[in-house]
């Protein structure tokens, strides 16, 4: 995989934790950048597709009463407390 340069504009506090951060982690900075942008990206896309499949179930009136789920959340948390 090729990688191509990039900048970014940080404060000096949070330049200054990523460098501390890497170098706990025995890392370069440039590496725990680019990890953290990964996973905000994969964590984004799956969030959106979430939102994408409620939109979708909702247009589909596949909806659940709002009462009809919390009785499912309670009669679940009792069973785990007993």
């Amino acid at each position: 995989m090729s990688l191509k340069a990039t900048s970014v504009r940080l404060d000096d506090e949070t330049l200054a934790r990523i460098g501390q951060m890497a170098d706990a982690m025995d890392r370069p900075r440039a590496w725990l950048m680019a990890e953290a942008i990964k996973q905000y990206i994969a964590r984004e896309e799956w969030f959106i597709r979430e939102v994408e499949q409620g939109v979708a179930a909702a247009d589909a009136n596949r909806l659940i009463d709002h009462a009809d789920l919390k009785a499912r959340w309670e009669a679940k948390r009792a069973a785990k407390v007993d």
